[in-house]
C-alpha cells in the first residue's frame, strides 16, 4: 500500500506578515500623498510659478513642461509594462508549483532598447536645456539694478545716471518699466540666499563675494510676488519681495520722486518724530537729505545696514514684504506699522541681540512718542504708484 503525500497550496506561514507589511506601506504612502495635498492647499496663491508672464519665465516653464511630459510618458509606459508582466506571468491555480517558468538569460535587443531610449531622451533634453541655461544667465542691454540680499530682506539700488554710484535705494520692492528687460546684479551681504519671482524668471542664488547676473521683464504692468528660496536662517520664510511693473510714464515719475531727498517736517508732531528718529534710528536707517550717517557704513549691523526709508510710503509693504503698508481701501495700515516699530521682534522672528533684525522699542518709547514717530514716517513720500489687487 502506497501513501501519497498531500501537497498543500496554502500560503506560507509568513504570508500574514507580508500582507501586513504591504498594508502598512499602502497606508504610509496614502498618508504622504494626502499630507502633500493638504500642505499645498495652504499656499496663499500670490506666488504662482504655473502662470509665467515674463519671456524668461515662459522659457523656463516651457522646458519644465517638456521634461514633465516626457517623464510622465516614461512613467506611464513603465507602469503599464509592469502591470502587463504581472498579469501575464502571474501564478495560476492549475500551475504546477514545482515547475519553473521558462528561464531567459540575456536578451541583447531588449537590453539595447532600454539603454538607448533613456540615452536618446537625456541627450534631447540636454540639447534643448543647455542653450537656455546660458541664455538666461547672460547679461542683456537694458538698465541694471543691483540686488543685495541680507537676513532677512532685500535691497535694490539704481544707478540712474550710470556714474558708478547708486542714486535710488529701496527695499523689498523692485520697480521696473513695462516691456523692458532689466539686468540684475545679485549678491549677498551675509549668507547664501536665492532670488525668485517665478512669474518673471527662475531662481538665482545670491552668494557672498560673488555677483550673479539675471534678467527680468514683464509685458504687462502689475505686482508680482517672490521670496528667498534658499534657507538662510531664522526668518527665511518671511524674506519676501515684490516686483512692481509700471507703465513708462509712471516709471519715469517714480524715478523723479525717488531722486527727491526728504526734508525736515514743519508739523509739530512730525517734527517731534523726526527728532526721535534722529536719536533712535539713524545708526541703522538712512533718510536721504536729512539722516545719512548709516550710508557711510556706521550702521552697527551684521549685514552693514537696514532699509533705506527715504520714500517709505511709496512702497506697498514693509518688514521684508511680510506686512501690507496700505489697507484695501487705500488708507495706511497704521496699526501694523505701529506695532512693528514698537516691537519688531514680536512681529517677525529676528536676532536683534546679534544685530540681525530690528530691536524692540517697547520699553524705550512711550505711546505718545510712538505716535509722533509714526507721524514722521508717514511724511516719507507716497502713495505708491500701484496698489496690490
Amino acid at each position: 500500500m502506497s501513501i501519497r503525500k498531500r501537497t498543500s497550496r496554502r500560503a506560507p506561514k509568513n504570508s500574514m506578515k507580508i500582507r501586513s507589511y504591504a498594508a502598512g506601506r499602502l497606508i504610509r504612502g496614502t498618508s504622504l500623498v494626502l499630507m502633500t495635498v493638504v500642505l499645498a492647499s495652504c499656499a496663499t496663491g500670490r506666488i504662482d510659478p504655473t502662470d509665467p508672464v515674463g519671456e524668461n519665465a515662459k522659457q523656463i516653464d516651457g522646458l519644465m513642461r517638456l521634461s514633465g511630459y516626457m517623464a510622465a510618458a516614461v512613467g506611464i509606459f513603465v507602469a503599464i509594462a509592469v502591470v502587463l508582466v504581472v498579469v501575464k506571468f502571474r501564478e495560476r491555480p492549475d500551475d504546477d508549483p514545482d515547475e519553473l517558468p521558462k528561464q531567459i538569460h540575456g536578451n541583447r535587443k531588449a537590453e539595447l532598447t532600454w539603454t538607448l531610449i533613456p540615452v536618446v531622451l537625456l541627450v534631447f533634453l540636454t540639447v534643448v536645456t543647455v542653450p537656455a541655461v546660458f541664455d538666461l544667465s547672460g547679461k542683456g542691454d537694458g538698465r541694471t539694478i543691483k540686488v543685495e540680499a541680507q537676513q532677512w530682506w532685500w535691497q535694490f539700488s539704481y544707478d540712474v545716471d550710470e556714474d558708478g554710484t547708486s542714486d535710488i535705494i529701496t527695499a523689498n520692492e523692485i520697480v521696473i518699466p513695462v516691456g523692458e528687460e532689466v539686468n540684475l546684479e545679485i549678491l549677498s551681504n551675509d549668507v547664501i540666499h536665492s532670488f525668485w519671482i517665478p512669474q518673471l524668471n527662475g531662481k538665482r542664488d545670491a552668494v557672498p563675494g560673488r555677483v550673479h547676473h539675471w534678467r527680468i521683464s514683464s509685458p504687462v504692468p502689475g505686482i508680482f510676488y517672490g521670496e528667498c528660496v534658499e534657507f538662510c536662517g531664522l526668518s527665511h520664510a518671511d524674506m519676501q519681495m515684490r516686483a512692481v511693473v509700471l507703465e513708462n510714464d509712471d516709471y519715469d515719475a517714480w524715478v523723479l520722486e525717488q531722486l527727491t531727498p526728504a526734508t525736515v517736517p514743519t508739523n509739530d508732531a512730525a517734527k517731534r518724530g523726526y527728532d526721535l528718529f534722529g536719536r533712535h534710528c539713524v545708526s541703522c536707517h538712512v533718510v536721504n537729505g536729512v539722516y545719512e550717517s548709516a550710508a557711510d557704513g556706521n550702521a552697527n549691523l551684521t549685514s552693514g545696514y537696514a532699509p533705506n526709508l527715504t520714500h517709505l510710503m511709496t512702497r506697498t509693504s514693509f518688514a521684508g514684504s511680510v506686512f501690507e503698508l496700505y489697507k484695501d481701501d487705500g488708507s495706511v495700515n497704521v496699526a501694523d506699522l505701529r506695532e512693528w516699530v514698537r516691537n519688531a521682534p514680536g512681529q517677525k522672528a529676528a536676532r536683534p541681540e546679534n544685530r540681525q533684525g530690528m530691536i524692540s522699542f517697547a520699553e524705550t518709547l512711550s505711546d505718545s512718542e510712538l505716535d509722533d514717530l509714526l507721524t514722521y514716517l508717514l511724511t516719507l513720500g507716497g502713495p505708491p504708484p500701484l496698489m496690490p489687487n
